[in-house]
């Protein structure tokens, strides 16, 4: 049977238009389903699912989608997308006897070709960050377990990078993105991630060993990409001069740990730190960003906050200026509000990474508790450096001989500006000032929960949660950034002050010490109630 011409074209046409049509409703499927794979990330994160490899898959397939292999990119979404749906092939981390078989059960996770933890059919640096994360996880399990720290394999896929001429080659490929890649959290991350493990993990734990030479290409490579105007490192779109957003504070975080110390002084003499700042006025804008609202972007936010936070107090804190040092304050004030407004789980006491989600999670625990330690909110050392010693800086309302304790007695600590919390003392603090703690008051609404109240909370959570670790952060590296801080729980009052308690522990010790908190967890006001004779 003959077709005519016409009738051919028509056909033809007929096919790739429902190509196209077909095509257009599958892409726009896909990428309408990412929002609900952040979600569904964390259901299973709350239900103890191993999800390590989740976020590098991800920046994995917005990889291929900047570069053009638009069929790979959709195929991989939509295929990690099936699975947290269905959970088929997901790893469910087992209840375990030990701590070594819990270390064993994430050795074995190691992937035997690459030496990753990370399925090898992603790119190559998607393995980096997250075989990073494992391995210090691993690293505790270790210690736990009184076992020598040892993988299973050696990263061969380092061998990929491990010349001067294929780093090089490798950090150009990831240094600039097109319009695509611009629009999301871009690969130029896992740059940083390489240049933090090389003083890091890679060689703390003998992962790899690297040259001298290629050391030296990689301090040359970022001295040499360092922005003058903002002091930062990050991508560029392609094409173009300037750094992608004024630059990627997340990376230059990391970066920074190539040039200084913890204390922001020169690892190398000849490579000082330049831009200093720069850097210090760029991060006060990035930090005043506001808390997004859809999931794929609060990770980022969150990650922008506190590394932008530890940079500020670590790196640069001790050579600010006072008005810098007010500025990044009133800033570190804001994000607090928003950690506590957005993502505290009150029925649960602890916190979730993302705002809207109905379960607390390690990723969201852990960067929480981490802000709080960086702004000194409960590490007393922290808070002496930032803010100065407390017997110094507080304000002293006054001693007052009174008989008995009434309402009124409290008026002038309670209507203090900038109280956030109150909380009285059987004894009178001289250096620890979570201990004899009689209760915690808060004098006007506020979502900033006191230390003293907080700390007890997440400590019962993490003794409860099923969860062992999250997309990067693991149970183990909170319990241990909190092993130190022993606090006991104390009775909360909301407003109103109260007077049996309190009279209570006046007519036994005479005396009644209350200290007034900001949000950051500063002791600003005191006042002192005697018994009168």
């Amino acid at each position: 049977m003959k077709i005519a011409k016409k009738q051919l074209i028509t056909i033809v046409s007929t096919i790739v238009l429902v190509f196209f049509i077909g095509s257009g409703i599958y892409v726009y499927n896909t990428i309408r389903s990412v929002p609900q794979m952040f979600k569904l990330n964390e259901e299973l994160k709350s239900e103890g699912y191993y999800m390590a490899e989740f976020e590098f898959k991800m920046l994995g397939c917005i990889y291929y989608l900047d570069k053009g292999q638009y069929i790979t990119a959709l195929t991989s979404l939509n295929r990690i997308h099936d699975q947290l749906k269905t959970r088929d092939g997901l790893i469910k981390v087992p209840n375990f006897n030990n701590k070594k078989e819990k270390l064993e059960f994430y050795l074995n996770l190691q992937n035997p070709k690459t030496g990753a933890f990370i399925d090898d059919s992603y790119p190559l640096f998607t393995y980096i960050g997250c075989t990073l994360n494992v391995a210090s996880y691993i690293n505790v399990l270790s210690y736990e377990a009184n076992e020598p720290f040892q993988l299973k394999y050696p990263l061969k896929f380092l061998d990929q990078i491990n010349t001067p001429e294929k780093l090089t080659a490798f950090l150009d490929n990831l240094s600039t993105v097109g319009w695509i890649g611009a629009k999301f959290r871009t690969p130029y991350i896992e740059v940083a991630e390489l240049a933090e493990a090389i003083p890091g993990d890679i060689e703390r734990l003998d992962l790899y060993t690297f040259s001298p030479e290629w050391k030296e290409a990689m301090l040359n490579w970022f001295y040499d990409n360092q922005d003058s105007k903002t002091g930062y490192w990050g991508p560029k779109l392609r094409g173009s001069t300037e750094l992608l957003d004024s630059g990627d504070l997340e990376a230059t975080e990391k970066i920074l740990k190539l040039f200084v110390d913890n204390q922001g002084y020169n690892l190398h003499s000849e490579f000082p730190l330049r831009y200093k700042d720069e850097i210090f006025k760029s991060t006060l804008q990035k930090l005043a960003e506001p808390m997004p609202q859809d999931l794929a972007s609060v990770h980022k936010w969150t990650l922008v906050m506190n590394r932008g936070t530890r940079l500020l107090t670590r790196y640069l804190w001790s050579s600010a200026s006072n008005d810098n040092k007010d500025s990044a304050r009133r800033l570190m004030e804001d994000i607090v509000r928003s950690k506590f407004e957005e993502t505290y789980i009150e029925n649960e006491g602890a916190f979730s990474l993302y705002p809207g989600a109905e379960h607390a999670d390690l990723d969201g625990m852990g960067e929480t508790i981490a802000y709080l330690d960086m702004i000194g909110a409960i590490s007393s050392d922290k808070q002496k450096l930032l803010w100065g010693p407390p017997e110094q800086k507080i304000t002293d309302l006054g001693v007052y001989d009174i008989s008995k304790l009434q309402e009124k007695d409290f008026a002038l600590i309670k209507n203090s500006p900038g109280i956030n919390s109150l909380r009285l003392y059987r004894t009178n603090p001289s250096t620890d000032y979570t201990s004899d703690v009689v209760g915690i008051i808060y004098p006007q609404p506020t979502p900033v929960l006191d230390m003293v109240d907080l700390l007890p909370q997440v400590t019962q959570w993490l003794s409860t949660t099923p969860q062992n670790m999250g997309n990067w952060v693991s149970k183990e590296s909170i319990i241990a950034e909190l092993a130190g801080i022993k606090i006991q729980p104390a009775r909360v009052y909301r407003q109103d002050i109260p007077l049996d308690v309190a009279n209570e522990v006046f007519q036994n010790k005479r005396e009644l010490t209350v200290i007034g908190y900001d949000v950051l967890q500063v002791p600003i006001c005191k006042m002192t109630l005697r018994m009168s004779n």
